[in-house]
């Protein structure tokens, strides 16, 4: 291996806490297994129409992978080549956004991306995603039924669980300087100016329609305008807007941010002053989504890095790293007993009434939301 080649593997370190789950690493664009070489970036120039190369690229050893940052084991994809002999382009984003417009555009090349299941229902309007094809997936089997029978893809006909948890909050236990038990914590005063909510419209949103008593999930409009309007000045007391929680966390940089559970237990990893709580006005739970587009290059390999995590050792050695709630049945006797038993990752019956997932409410709704987060961004 060259020395470019060690520099940028070491880049994508996922030990590092250089590297966050939703950092803008998103604009570095390989990622090199440690036992080959770097794998090319997809192409962004739009592809060729030749039926002969859609051939040859469906019969490549390749697999070009767009995920969130930080929210991968370190074994994950070496042992996914070593068990196939497939090469593996690891790309980035921060955002669903992000995302949204990289595969939307047509050209991005992706075999497989990992949306939240919000965004999988406005993947399928615009018609971005293709089928599953079962035949290909014998492990999955393993998933629990919670995940088969989801509303937001009944029977897993387009997507497969990667992840899921809950939004909450995240704290330095020692600097905050007061309880952390719901949103009212943004006003103490060791949090003014050291803290942030998510940089996700829904996400955000949720916080100030939850504050208000109101349904996240809401369709009526005056609703929607209250909370921007809490949200407005909830923004005067934040330090900033971001998605990017745990190396802040870690650091103390940041002492109180609107935070998914899993980056709040990869903080609390790394620093142990580090705290979770899940408000006592409710949250959100949510599920990433391994999907495949529709103009993959290499579908049929993305079905198989897709089984190859639904085994029970590479989905417990996934839950293990991200901290994040395992959907898969068969790996829950190899997860770590403190994590599996922890009830801020595995929430009970109870509380997860007052963490609903995030609905899909028509491509109309989703504008205003859309509409109301500009409005806070901007205002």
């Amino acid at each position: 291996m060259t020395d470019d080649k060690i520099r940028i593997a070491r880049l994508w370190d996922v030990d590092s806490p250089r590297v966050t789950r939703r950092t803008m690493l998103g604009s570095m664009t390989f990622f090199a297994l440690a036992a080959c070489g770097v794998g090319e970036a997809p192409s962004t120039g739009g592809g060729s129409t030749s039926a002969a190369k859609a051939t040859n690229l469906k019969n490549e050893p390749k697999l070009n992978f767009y995920n969130w940052t930080d929210y991968i084991a370190k074994d994950t994809l070496p042992g996914f080549q070593t068990a196939t002999g497939i090469q593996v382009t690891y790309d980035n984003f921060s955002t669903n956004d992000e995302m949204e417009a990289k595969i939307a555009s047509g050209s991005a090349g992706y075999d497989l991306v990992v949306p939240s299941d919000n965004f999988l229902r406005r993947f399928l309007r615009s018609g971005l995603v293709q089928p599953l094809d079962h035949s290909l997936l014998p492990n999955l089997k393993n998933l629990e039924k919670r995940f088969v029978e989801a509303d937001y893809d009944a029977g897993n006909k387009y997507s497969v669980p990667w992840a899921w948890g809950t939004t909450g909050l995240a704290y330095s236990k020692s600097q905050i300087g007061g309880d952390v038990t719901g949103f009212s914590a943004y006003d103490l005063p060791n949090a003014q100016g050291r803290s942030s909510i998510l940089d996700e419209a829904r996400d955000g949103m949720a916080l100030g329609l939850l504050k208000l008593g109101h349904d996240p999930n809401t369709t009526d409009q005056k609703q929607i305008d209250d909370a921007v309007n809490f949200l407005l000045s909830l923004k005067k007391k934040l330090g900033q807007i971001t998605s990017d929680v745990i190396e802040p966390l870690t650091s103390g940089q940041v002492r109180l941010a609107q935070a998914y559970s899993g980056d709040a237990f990869q903080a609390r990893e790394a620093n142990e002053d580090v705290g979770y709580a899940i408000p006592a006005e409710g949250g959100l739970s949510y599920v990433d989504l391994l999907v495949i587009p529709k103009d993959a290059p290499h579908a049929e390999n993305a079905h198989r890095f897709i089984d190859y995590v639904l085994g029970a050792e590479a989905g417990a050695a996934l839950s293990n790293a991200v901290r994040y709630g395992s959907p898969n049945a068969a790996a829950k006797p190899l997860i770590d007993k403190e994590l599996l038993n922890d009830p801020l990752v595995y929430p009970s019956e109870d509380q997860l009434k007052k963490l609903p997932f995030t609905k899909d409410l028509g491509g109309d709704v989703e504008a205003k939301y859309a509409d109301a987060w500009t409005k806070v961004k901007t205002g």
